[in-house]
């Protein structure tokens, strides 16, 4: 159980600790710069109202990608939007080169759902494969395996992607 104030400390602590992070994954998910705020804000309040549910104040970390996760899934239930909508959005990586940034946006976005979010909080925010597999609730070998499919894919994406470009040349 906590106080109100300790509440209010532990969220505020949470926001300021894991704000960024939350929205370049959740950027990451969507393609949508939009769609990411909206993604934060909905699990920033998600979190704000089921707090009190958190056990272990220390793995918090763990329980807002989790909440993420569940509300890219929720959203995207809800919504009409189709794949080549977010593949039409703006991406922002830290790449100079344009056709660059959208091609791994691109490729990003095309991976199966169950390699997305390893590929991204692995590669692009450092967690361990230890820490991904406990917030995705399955044994770090089948993290392992998406992570190699999913590399898998984004290097015969990005590679076909080149070819094409190369030819056009």
């Amino acid at each position: 159980m906590h106080t109100d104030q300790t509440r209010r400390e532990l969220f505020q602590s949470a926001v300021e600790q894991f704000a960024d992070s939350i929205y370049r994954v959740a950027y990451r998910m969507s393609g949508s710069h939009e769609l990411a705020q909206e993604l934060v804000q909905e699990t920033f309040l998600a979190a704000w109202k089921n707090l009190h549910q958190i056990q272990q104040p220390d793995r918090i970390r763990y329980w807002l990608m989790g909440i993420l996760r569940n509300q890219f899934t929720k959203q995207l239930s809800q919504e009409t939007r189709h794949r080549h909508e977010l593949l039409s959005v703006e991406p922002v990586t830290v790449a100079e080169d344009r056709v660059l940034k959208d091609s791994i946006q691109t490729a990003i976005i095309s991976l199966d759902d169950d390699q997305r979010l390893p590929i991204l909080l692995t590669i692009m925010e450092g967690w361990s494969t230890e820490e991904v597999a406990e917030l995705l609730g399955v044994p770090r070998g089948t993290i392992l395996s998406r992570l190699h499919r999913g590399r898998q894919k984004l290097k015969t994406i990005l590679a076909s992607d080149w070819e094409s470009a190369a030819k056009s040349l």
